[in-house]
């Protein structure tokens, strides 16, 4: 039996929890209101979440756990974030390890096995900046698996780079998409801010009138009735990718904080795995009605 690709199973699985929502599963030791050691509270803390997740039949398309936080906390915690990847599987979600990987052949090939086979995500993220042999063993790794290049960004910092002119190819970042189209195999996505929407469909349509829509991880969405966000609105990344051309709905939308902390927006530390699934609720929810407009 074939193998379906990275994108294809993205596509399924949106269209099997009905909804294109990223869970960033950012640990915040201080924002995380469990008791026990770092690793222990981290652990709790987002197993309590997936629990209430399927009690209340919501679950997000696909999660993102940034592998620096769980760095930062200790070498034990990294075991913890192989066990919430383990878990998260189980429940059908598919993940991707935001690490940003990118170096020469060799060490690529051995961060994609550690990606890939020790820690079993489904997908990371990796910069292009190296070029095609630091992110071609990531393509290679195994079926089925994906790769999100760093592509746009909205960091403040991102137009130090992103936006410098290249000869007569426009933006740097417009060189990379280009360089993205010719190294696609199926496994490939993008990571493209959500913060500038107009630029979201200029990338669109580059990729979609050359017939090779590639899904995208579109971090910095901000979830309704969730105060002091400076992201993105859904509708408004759904309207630039139906604008640009985007006919296939596997292009996933960020939260991290916006849902790991929801809590914080009514108070109720105790109520914490149930604020995130009110959160997750509400943004599924908006970006369903952003499609039916």
């Amino acid at each position: 039996m074939a193998v379906l690709s990275f994108a294809d199973r993205l596509e399924a699985r949106v269209a099997e929890c009905g909804n294109p929502v990223c869970f960033g599963m950012d640990p915040v030791l201080d924002l995380m209101p469990v008791e026990g050691s770092s690793e222990e509270r981290v652990r709790r803390f987002y197993l309590e979440i997936l629990a209430e997740f399927v009690k209340r039949g919501v679950k997000p398309a696909i999660v993102k756990p940034n592998s620096a936080y769980y760095e930062c906390i200790s070498v034990q915690a990294l075991l913890v974030l192989q066990e919430l990847i383990r878990e998260y599987s189980r429940e059908g979600m598919l993940v991707v390890l935001d690490a940003k990987r990118g170096d020469i052949g060799k060490s690529s090939a051995a961060y994609a096995k550690a990606a890939f086979g020790v820690y079993g995500a489904d997908a990371v993220t990796v910069s292009p900046w190296m070029g095609s042999d630091s992110v071609e063993p990531f393509l290679k790794q195994q079926e089925g698996k994906g790769s999100y290049v760093l592509l746009r960004t909205s960091n403040k910092g991102a137009k130090d780079f992103q936006d410098l002119p290249v000869c007569d190819a426009g933006k740097a970042y417009e060189s990379v998409a280009e360089k993205l189209l010719a190294w696609n195999n199926g496994s490939l996505g993008a990571v493209v801010g959500a913060t500038n929407p107009g630029e979201l469909e200029v990338i669109t349509r580059l990729f979609a009138s050359r017939g090779q829509e590639i899904p995208f991880l579109i971090p910095g969405v901000s979830i309704p009735g969730v105060p002091g966000q400076q992201g993105g609105q859904a509708s408004e990344v759904i309207s630039a990718i139906r604008a640009g051309g985007g006919k296939r709905k596997f292009h996933v939308l960020n939260s991290s904080s916006g849902l790991s902390f929801a809590w914080q927006a009514n108070g109720e530390a105790k109520r914490f795995a149930s604020a995130a699934a009110d959160a997750l609720e509400r943004l599924s929810d908006d970006v369903r009605k952003a499609y039916r407009q």
